[in-house]
């Protein structure tokens, strides 16, 4: 039996060797090796029937006690944790303890505090064996090494504890592993149960060094392809139901019980958004023409899994998983908001466009090969008339392409510091005649005190007008629109006030969005690009200034422009 057990440990140091890759293959090779030295000194104290011999043999056979639990030990520990044993642990356990103790344990003879006296040899019918005296030296030992044994345990039971739920079942097994020698020693220490008129603890050691090999090796217990399944299902991030033929929940994955907050055993079926899902798989195994859900502001798509014991067998459950395509639905939600600002636009740039090619195209129509029948003053009206629509295409076109500008390196500031009062003033007269026939007034009033920063003079009359012109539009007839210029602290504050429609709540991304105007109905009476508002709220920005608006329905809107005065800040390269 003895032999037997030394051939299976030789081929498992044989393979320990050879498994480079393993973590802590060495402390398993040297295990291994400590348990051949064990067996051995055991195969010859037991076939030796001479009470010396067998003391002698039993004295020796401690090398390999006390350095086997040791080295499994270390090799659980580098196994589960994948870090090496610290070097100062591996002086202390593997040298200097050893040492100590084997020089004890040697010396016996001088004092006697391993085996005493009474230690005698029994002989029965299927042989003879030494019944040990044991003294309190032999309990130091035992001591230790239950020292020894109980890290091993620990280390055992913490890689257990922490192992993911995919793989925990390996590490069980590891861990009950492990306690097989740790049982037998306590049987033969307290108890006084043996094996083969021996110790059985280096044989149960021999049965978890085969068990262990048998767990790495084979994959028996340690099903890679299933924990690689066990893990897609716990730390996939869709969410995966289990349910049974009734709707009702087995098991869940993490991701479920944080986005749905599922228990087992919960009905499905009335679920908010995959209710009707799942359903549909109760009622008819298969899921519904479109296989989307929508639960707690997220966008799933479903996909469903027979679960059958073989092909053809009968149907058990459900395996569901929900795909989170939140960012894939929002993402084409904006493509479609693109393209409807698009078509918009288009429709827009289109109308604004024909508008004025329109009355362009009559006037000259007119004029055309009749300039001596038309009257001067007819002439006069029919010119001015082009010259308008002209300007008006004019701007349409330079809104376009600075708007482009805008999104790319072309568009450039040149600031300079300028009084801004000396700007609002400009940009109002300059709109003295618009709308004119409307007889839209627009008064301003100056601020108090010098209100100087650093701006782009151009492009700061352009915001200006494009908000004048705005106000101006949505402005009733024979109204104001009234501008004021203060300074607040290190800020200059221009407002613009309408008494015109007024906003409704929520429309600043309309507001101020490309292309887009808050009122985008067919039968709308004021037209316009969709794009003055967006490009003084882009210029302003450049300018590490803001532009916003209150409004109240049926009274009228008041634009704000603030612009930091000179030296209220470092602008930006």
């Amino acid at each position: 039996m003895v032999i037997t057990t030394i051939v299976v440990v030789t081929t498992l140091a044989f393979w320990a060797r050879a498994q480079t890759s393993l973590p802590g293959h060495t402390w398993f090779f040297y295990g291994n090796l400590a348990m051949i030295w064990w067996l051995i000194s055991i195969g010859v104290e037991i076939s030796t029937p001479v009470l010396t011999c067998k003391i002698a043999w039993a004295q020796l056979a401690w090398l390999g006690v006390i350095l086997l639990p040791t080295f499994w030990c270390f090799f659980l520990y580098e196994y589960t944790s994948s870090r090496q044993v610290p070097r100062a642990v591996v002086k202390l356990a593997v040298v200097f303890m050893p040492i100590v103790l084997l020089s004890l344990i040697l010396t016996n003879t001088f004092h006697g505090q391993l085996y005493g006296p009474d230690t005698k040899l029994v002989v029965r019918p299927t042989g003879t064996y030494a019944h040990f005296d044991h003294q309190p030296l032999f309990y130091v030992v035992i001591g230790y090494l239950y020292l020894v044994i109980l890290g091993t345990t620990i280390t055992a039971g913490l890689a257990m504890w922490k192992a993911n739920p995919a793989v925990r079942s390996f590490f069980v097994k590891l861990f009950l592993t492990t306690m097989i020698p740790i049982v037998a020693n306590v049987l033969y220490i307290f108890f006084d149960v043996m094996w083969f008129d021996s110790d059985p603890t280096p044989f149960s050691f021999v049965a978890s060094l085969t068990l262990v090999v048998w767990l790495i090796a084979d994959n028996r217990w340690v099903d890679v392809s299933a924990i690689a399944r066990d893990m897609l299902f716990y730390k996939s991030d869709d969410v995966v139901l289990l349910i049974d033929l009734e709707g009702n929940l087995l098991e869940a994955n993490a991701a479920a019980h944080d986005a749905m907050m599922l228990s087992n055993g919960q009905p499905t079926t009335g679920l908010e958004g995959i209710g009707p899902i799942i359903n549909s798989l109760i009622e008819t195994e298969k899921l519904p023409d479109v296989p989307e859900a929508e639960c707690n502001n997220r966008h799933y798509v479903a996909r469903a899994y027979p679960i059958r014991l073989g092909k053809g067998q009968r149907l058990l459950g459900w395996t569901v998983s929900f795909v989170d395509v939140t960012v894939q639905t929002q993402a084409a939600e904006r493509a479609r908001a693109a393209e409807r600002v698009q078509t918009q636009f288009l429709a827009t740039v289109s109308h604004e466009l024909r508008t004025p090619l329109t009355v362009v195209n009559g006037a000259l129509g007119m004029l055309k090969g009749r300039v001596t029948e038309i009257p001067p003053e007819t002439i006069n009206h029919l010119v001015g008339l082009a010259a308008k629509n002209t300007t008006i295409l004019a701007s349409l076109l330079n809104d376009l392409l600075d708007t482009q500008k805008l999104e790319s390196s072309e568009f450039t500031l040149n600031f300079a510091a300028v009084n801004v009062d000396d700007i609002v003033a400009d940009a109002v007269g300059s709109m003295e005649t618009f709308n004119a026939t409307r007889n839209i007034k627009i008064r301003y009033q100056g601020s108090a005190r010098p209100a100087v920063a650093e701006v782009d003079e151009s492009r700061l009359h352009q915001v200006l007008v494009n908000v004048l012109s705005n106000a101006s539009k949505f402005s009733p007839d024979n109204s104001y629109v009234d501008v004021a210029l203060d300074t607040r602290l290190d800020t200059a504050v221009i407002t613009v006030t309408d008494r015109g429609r007024g906003i409704p709540a929520g429309s600043e991304e309309k507001v101020f969005g490309r292309f887009t105007q808050v009122d985008e109905t067919d039968h709308k009476d004021i037209y316009g690009s969709g794009l003055g508002m967006h490009i003084a709220k882009q210029i302003l920005s450049k300018h590490h200034g803001s532009i916003s608006y209150e409004s109240e329905l049926g009274v009228g809107t008041t634009f704000t422009i603030t612009l930091p005065l000179a030296g209220a800040h470092v602008r930006a390269a």
